[in-house]
């Protein structure tokens, strides 16, 4: 009883912060009381007050600052992710990256701190074996491609990142490390969807939507905190009997991005999105 006692008591004070976050009645940046104040308030031990501090920030509600104290943590802008059943953009094409439509294949990636993509041959993993249908070890061409606000009004959010995997069977490009292929393949954006469209189509699309707490190098990449969630968005590009073609993953911070459906916030439904219309409704990445 004792022990259950002690259990309720540290669920009351984050009950009653919780709420009291939520109402508004601390407002973001602000500071939570202290641990002294919680401990006369509600006649608890220390240990019962941090772990009540512990829940909320385990929920993305507060953080901690050593010798500071507790405080409310800022929500930050969220944007959208439309999710498209119109042309589908080949997101991992070099030439398809924000900053190099923006400024230039020269200049973006001069003025770029890390490489915005990769394109390179790889043995498939347990995972990337089981999205594409292949056995593990097998070649697969892996392009990645890094979207962040740098100096791109794509993405508005100074703490935004967006992730983006491209895996695809290498039997189904055999000229892929073809030097007299490879700038094509790398450089036009739509030269390795076309590819792979003209050999193996006709196509369909399949898109799957998932969240997950986010492992360690996906909270590197992305900007993450600690047990925060990630979005992930895979795309499929497959046979008419569905077998895997290619397969196109985004990655999102699941408290910065949230998902709609273009038949749904564009004006009509028919017609692309315009450029003003992605600003107005705050879209970063059409999939």
């Amino acid at each position: 009883m004792e022990t259950d006692e002690k259990d309720a008591r540290w669920r009351i004070i984050a009950t009653d912060l919780r709420a009291a976050i939520l109402d508004g009645r601390y407002s973001p940046g602000g500071a939570l009381p202290s641990e002294p104040e919680l401990v006369r308030t509600y006649d608890v031990s220390r240990p019962t007050v941090r772990k009540a501090i512990e829940t909320l920030v385990s929920e993305g509600l507060a953080y901690v600052m050593r010798g500071r104290g507790s405080f409310v943590r800022p929500m930050p802008e969220r944007r959208t992710i439309i999710i498209t059943d119109r042309d589908r953009p080949d997101l991992a094409a070099p030439g398809n990256h924000p900053d190099i439509q923006a400024f230039g294949w020269d200049l973006a990636t001069r003025d770029s701190d890390s490489p915005l993509f990769t394109g390179e041959t790889i043995t498939a993993n347990r995972d990337i074996a089981i999205i594409l249908g292949v056995r593990s070890g097998h070649p697969v061409i892996h392009r990645r491609s890094m979207w962040h606000r740098g100096h791109t009004a794509v993405i508005h959010s100074a703490s935004a990142r967006l992730e983006i995997n491209s895996y695809t069977n290498a039997d189904l490009l055999p000229d892929w490390d073809d030097p007299k292929r490879h700038a094509q393949y790398r450089k036009r954006p739509g030269f390795f969807y076309q590819s792979l469209i003209r050999e193996h189509g006709p196509i369909r699309w399949m898109t799957l939507t998932t969240a997950r707490i986010a492992y360690e190098d996906e909270r590197t990449a992305l900007g993450m905190d600690h047990a925060d969630a990630v979005l992930v968005i895979r795309r499929t590009m497959a046979h008419a009997n569905g077998r895997p073609i290619e397969v196109t993953e985004v990655k999102a911070p699941a408290d910065r991005y949230e998902i709609a459906y273009h038949r749904e916030v564009a004006n009509a439904p028919d017609i692309d999105l315009t450029p003003q219309e992605l600003s107005d409704n705050g879209i970063d990445l059409v999939i």
